[in-house]
This record gives structure tokens, C-alpha cells and sequence, in this order.
């Protein structure tokens, strides 16, 4: 059989997804007729259709020498290398072709997937625009540029961007799940289950959106009590059928799951105000059992011997950038830890990069960002030789979520960055504060809890000083009583709604200040609606004493802490970077301690400034509190003068430090 013959049968195969036997029909072909070029080129794509990366890069690259400065194979040189994390040949590649036609449509598009991978989204989005400028009718590229929209933030662009990748190809299943996430986004689950749907029907042996579905049950929020016990019902169903499906018999199989974790989270558990331990266990046995097949070397591998000398603590997490997780704990427990026994590692996961970036990179001994691959990060780790690992936070970030299930240090730590047990068996300990947690505490965590002093953290404000706004900047009068409830909105279960017209009738011209969720428009619809539904069942008008305010830049969060009156903490979950912020800006807060360590945050902030009597105790007594603090001028005063004179106890706090080093040094030791 002649070459070209040959090759036409492997095509035959690759149409039909036998890219293995299509593989052995391109390379007979190739051995008949070595200078076919385009047999090599798609010996290529086959095996990257494979999840055959590197022999994948190896057949482009065979297949350059045949066609040299060929744009499909450097283009496809360009995915591969991004793929295996090698950024730079990747942009060399498809530079190549712009360098040769700047206005080629594939380049571009592969420059703006290296761009997204990086964080710099703006970048990637105008890289999109231009190719699709030259090739509108690309369903990759609008898929691709949806995803840079929904990471950007912009979900509402996001859903409309992936619709239109649809209306191209219908049958993608990629598109669907990430319109499920767009809709997720922007707060409205039952959009994004239908997109799951409608994925799962197309390819019911796809991973994906069975995965993405099954998080989808725990909508963001809820209208009533009861929607909260169905949603954990159906999630927990969802769960066990998830575990079930995955057998992870096949290497394809083993992959989907793998790129699934962390992709979808429980983050939304959390939020329902109920113990998760048992839910979270299953779930986290469920990611360690499938990151444990997909990477068996990290699955319990053997650990040399600690050699004397100074301890080496890793931290993980994906917001070494302006974030609450940055500001509370990681900054402190990484600067001020003593170096005379400790070597620090920093492991950055996460893309952005600002001021706070720069100061990590100096903040630790050794420095590691690795947000691109994954393989490679979890030897470093590991060849890092680590003692004690610490994410201070699992759940939020997609690479933590996948290394959390793996063994990658003698002993590993979980903090309260997001505070909720994870379920994970790789999981040794939960480092939380003493004065949150309950005394109970224990029982709502499958790690072993552990109690650090005071608040855990040693927190240093990031912005002090005098507000750069007035009131009228952001709408609010000038003479009526501030009361600032800046917590995200899911924070605010409907059981409470009650709280703020029962203030509002009792406390002339008050006003509550929320903050908008800054892209989950359907969120800001939902709670408004609720919110005015609580007021107008206490025959009052909501826009007479709720204010919503857009998403706010830090400068901004600032002044209003400054401009407020009081704080008025949220229940089950209430603030603990908010109520630290809202301290270093002299207002005061008040707080009903409930539930979980999640549910106590702002009451051991309080109670570290001496504000005991800021504390209630049940939810009346939380309404007269508030009340007071709206009509007794003279006790909001003392409430604020004795923030701001006993503030610096909550900042600069070594006794935390101290209780961290000698946990590290008995487990290390």
C-alpha cells in the first residue's frame, strides 16, 4: 500500500477518535514516505488528542525538521509546550508564525491561552478579540475568551461569549461546562445545572460535568431554611453518585478526574451554617482517592530522615496577592517565624501578582511560583524536603485542592483561611485560634484540631490613616447612622433577615450599608428581593434604609470602615479580616457569637480589644445591642474610643507566633 494511501486510512481512524490506531496508520505512511510532512503533523495531534504530551511535542518537532517553519506545526508545538507548562516555547512557537503573519487567527488565539495561563487577562482578552477580529466564526476562540471574560470577573460578557461559541457548535461539551460556571458566577445555580445537564447528556462518560453538577447543588444562596436541608440532601446524593462513577479504571478516566478537582468546589458548604465534618470527609476521601491514581509516587511516598538543624516549613496557597488570605495568616506566620530554627518555602499557586507578591518574594527563604505545572510543583515540593506543610487555606484555590489530596510532607496543616475542615485522610492538623473556636470545637473537623493562641495570626494593617472620601462619594447622608454589614452576601442566611427592620423601627434615620458581590449579578438580585420582602413584612420600605454599594477598590473598603458607625457582624458566619480592618479603623462592631469557629470570628476580635460587652448572646439580645448602639450615643462612643486605644492588641501579635513554632517544633521533632 503507498503512502498517501496509508495516510488517508489513518485519517479515516483520527475522524472516527481512534487516534491510537490512527498513530500506527501515520507513522506506516511516514515510514513509506518519509518526506510526508503532514503524516508527521498529525502523528502530532493524534497523540495529544491522547493526553500523550511529550510524544506529542517530539512529533511536532520531527515534523518541523520535514516542513520547517510550518504555522500548524509550530501552532501546535505552541498548545503542547503550554500544556506540559513550558511557557516560554510555547510563546517562541507561536511567535514564530506572528513573526512570519501577524495576522494569523491560530497564533493569536494560542497567544491568548498562554496570556490567560498567566493571569494577565486583559492581555489575553485582546488577543482573543484580534483573532476572532480575523476569525469570527472560531467556537474555540470565543470558548477561550469566555473563559479569560468569566476569570476577569465579567461574568455577564462570559455567559453571552460562550452562548455564542454554542449557536457555533452546539455539541461542545467544554462550552457548556464552562457556561455552567459562568452561570455559576454570577449566582444563579439552576442556569448552571442545566448547562451541566446538557453536557452529561452529550458525553455521559465525561467527568467533567458530572463534577461541575454535583457542586452546583449548593446554590449560593437561599430564600428560606428549607431550601438549605434540600440543597445538602441533593448534594450529598450527588456526591455518592460522583464516587461511584469514578472507578478509575482507565488511564482517560484517571486524567478527567484529575483536572476535575479543584476546578468545582463545596465552597458554598460552608455557608449553610451546619457541622460538614460528614460531608466533607466523603468528599475528601473522594479527591484523595483520585489524586492518589493519578500521581501513585505522592501517594505515601517514603521520607528521609529529618537531619538536625533548622526546621523546613512549606506554605501553600494561591493568594500570596492582596487578599484576605495574604493579610490574615500567611503574611505574619511567614515573616516572623524565627529563622534561627526555621527555613521557610513559599509556594505560590495563584497568577496575579501585586505589591503584596513582591513582599512574599522577600518574605521567604525560598520562593516557588509554579501556577502552570502541576507535576513539577509537587516535586519541587517534595525534593524540597519539607517538614510540616501548611495551606492556610483549602477550597478556594483550584492547584491547593489537587496538592491538599497528595502526600507531600511527613506532616501537613490545614489554617482557617477558609474555615471548614477539609475531609481529606492527607490532612494532619487544623490550625485554628483559641478564643474562636467553641468548646466543642473538635467535632467539626476530621483533622486534629489545633488551638493556637489568641487570634493564631500576627495581622499588620495594610492601610491606616484618615478616609481619601467623604460620604457624599458614595451616596450616603451625611447625618444619618451608619450601620456596616460589608460581609459577602451569602454570608446572610434568611433566618436573620429580621434583624435589620427590627433595628430600623427602633432606630431613627439609620441606614444599612451592603456591599455588592462585584460580578454575580444574579446574587445582588436575589438578596435584594429578600432583603426588601424582611422590610416589607415589618410594614417598612426597604430603600429607606438599605444602601447597596458596588464592589469597592481597598482605598475605598477603607474609608467606609472610617465613615460608618458600627459594625454589625453577620451570623453563623461573621468577619474576621472585616472585623480586623474594621478595628484598625476605630469602628466599632458588635457580634452574636454562634455555631462553628466561622460563626466567632469577630467575637475573639472583640474580645481581644476588651469589648465584652459588644457580645450577645442570643439573637434578641443581638437586636438590643444593636439598637443601643444606635441610640446611646455615649456607649458607641466609648465602644469606638476603646477600639482605637487597645487596636494595637490585634496587630503585631508574637504570642500567636510563638504558639506556632512550638507546634511545629513538636510535630517536627
Amino acid at each position: 500500500m503507498d503512502g498517501q494511501t496509508l495516510f488517508l486510512h489513518g485519517v479515516r481512524l483520527h475522524q472516527a477518535g481512534e487516534f491510537a490506531k490512527a498513530v500506527g496508520m501515520y507513522r506506516e505512511a511516514l515510514n513509506v514516505t518519509p518526506d510526508n510532512g503532514e503524516a508527521a503533523l498529525y502523528i502530532g495531534l493524534a497523540l495529544q488528542q491522547l493526553g500523550a504530551l511529550s510524544e506529542a511535542e517530539t512529533a511536532y518537532r520531527n515534523a518541523l525538521t520535514i516542513m520547517p517553519g510550518d504555522p500548524d506545526i509550530l501552532n501546535g508545538i505552541g498548545t503542547v509546550c503550554l500544556e506540559l507548562g513550558k511557557l516560554d516555547e510555547a510563546t517562541e512557537a507561536h511567535q514564530a508564525v506572528l513573526k512570519n503573519d501577524p495576522h494569523s487567527a491560530p497564533a493569536l488565539g494560542g497567544m491568548g491561552t498562554i496570556l490567560l495561563s498567566q493571569g494577565k487577562l486583559d492581555n489575553a482578552i485582546g488577543c482573543f478579540q484580534k483573532s476572532l477580529s480575523i476569525a469570527p466564526d472560531s467556537p474555540d476562540t470565543l470558548s477561550n475568551l469566555g473563559v479569560a471574560l468569566k476569570n476577569a470577573g465579567r461574568a455577564i460578557e462570559a455567559v453571552q461569549t460562550f452562548e455564542a461559541a454554542l449557536s457555533l457548535n452546539p455539541e461542545s461539551t467544554d462550552t457548556l461546562y464552562n457556561l455552567g460556571n459562568a452561570w455559576q458566577l454570577r449566582g444563579d445555580m439552576f442556569k448552571a445545572q442545566e448547562c451541566f445537564r446538557r453536557a452529561q447528556t452529550l458525553a455521559p462518560e465525561s467527568v467533567a460535568p458530572r463534577w461541575g453538577g454535583c457542586f452546583s447543588h449548593l446554590d449560593v444562596f437561599y430564600d428560606t431554611d428549607t431550601e438549605i436541608e434540600s440543597a445538602r440532601n441533593q448534594y450529598a446524593q450527588s456526591l455518592a453518585e460522583l464516587d461511584k462513577f469514578l472507578t478509575l479504571d482507565t488511564p482517560e478516566q484517571i486524567r478527567d478526574a484529575a483536572t476535575s478537582v479543584g476546578a468545582n468546589q463545596p465552597f458554598y458548604l460552608t455557608y449553610q451554617g451546619k457541622n460538614d465534618r460528614e460531608l466533607q470527609g466523603k468528599y475528601g476521601s473522594l479527591v484523595n482517592r483520585i489524586m492518589t491514581a493519578a500521581y501513585p509516587q505522592f501517594s505515601n511516598p517514603s521520607f528521609q530522615k529529618r537531619k538536625d538543624g533548622k526546621i523546613r516549613v512549606g506554605i501553600a496557597t494561591g493568594f500570596m496577592h492582596e487578599h484576605s488570605v495574604w493579610k490574615i495568616p500567611t503574611r505574619g506566620w511567614a515573616k516572623y517565624l524565627d529563622r534561627e530554627k526555621f527555613e521557610v518555602f513559599g509556594y505560590y499557586t495563584g497568577v496575579k501578582d501585586d505589591h503584596c507578591t513582591a513582599e512574599a518574594r522577600e518574605i521567604f527563604d525560598h520562593f516557588t511560583h509554579e501556577p502552570n505545572h502541576f507535576e513539577a510543583l509537587c516535586t519541587q515540593i517534595f525534593e524540597d524536603r519539607i517538614d510540616v506543610l501548611v495551606y492556610p487555606d483549602i477550597g478556594m484555590d483550584p492547584t491547593c485542592a489537587k496538592l491538599a489530596g497528595l502526600r507531600l510532607a511527613p506532616a501537613q496543616c490545614v489554617s482557617l483561611g477558609h474555615p471548614m475542615t477539609t475531609g481529606l485522610p492527607t490532612m494532619d492538623y487544623f490550625l485554628s485560634s483559641d478564643l474562636m473556636e467553641p468548646e466543642d470545637g473538635d467535632q467539626a473537623y476530621t483533622e486534629q484540631l489545633v488551638r493556637l493562641p489568641n487570634l493564631s495570626v500576627h495581622y499588620a494593617p495594610i492601610r491606616q490613616g484618615e478616609p481619601q472620601f467623604d460620604r457624599g462619594h458614595f451616596g450616603l447622608p451625611k447625618d444619618a447612622l451608619l450601620y456596616f454589614c460589608p460581609q459577602s452576601l451569602y454570608k446572610y442566611l434568611p433566618e436573620h433577615d429580621r434583624l435589620y427592620p427590627l433595628i430600623a423601627k427602633a432606630v431613627p434615620n439609620c441606614r444599612f450599608v451592603f456591599l455588592q458581590n462585584g460580578h454575580a449579578d444574579r446574587l445582588n438580585e436575589r438578596f435584594a428581593a429578600r432583603i426588601s420582602r424582611a422590610f416589607g413584612e415589618h410594614g417598612l420600605d426597604v430603600n429607606d434604609y438599605v444602601t447597596m454599594l458596588p464592589y469597592q477598590a481597598p482605598e475605598e473598603y477603607h474609608a467606609l470602615n472610617c465613615l460608618c458607625d458600627v459594625f454589625l457582624d453577620s451570623i453563623q458566619w461573621s468577619g474576621f479580616n472585616t472585623a480586623m480592618e474594621a478595628a484598625n479603623a476605630g469602628l466599632p462592631a458588635i457580634t452574636l457569637p454562634k455555631g462553628h469557629m466561622r460563626g466567632r470570628h469577630t467575637y475573639a476580635v472583640v474580645t481581644m480589644l476588651g469589648n465584652e460587652e459588644a457580645v450577645a448572646d442570643t439573637f434578641d439580645a443581638y437586636v438590643e445591642l444593636a439598637i443601643r448602639m444606635g441610640v446611646d450615643t455615649d456607649f458607641r462612643h466609648a465602644l469606638r474610643d476603646r477600639t482605637k486605644k487597645n487596636r494595637s492588641r490585634l496587630f503585631g501579635d508574637m504570642e500567636a507566633i510563638r504558639g506556632l513554632e512550638l507546634f511545629i517544633e513538636q510535630v517536627a521533632r
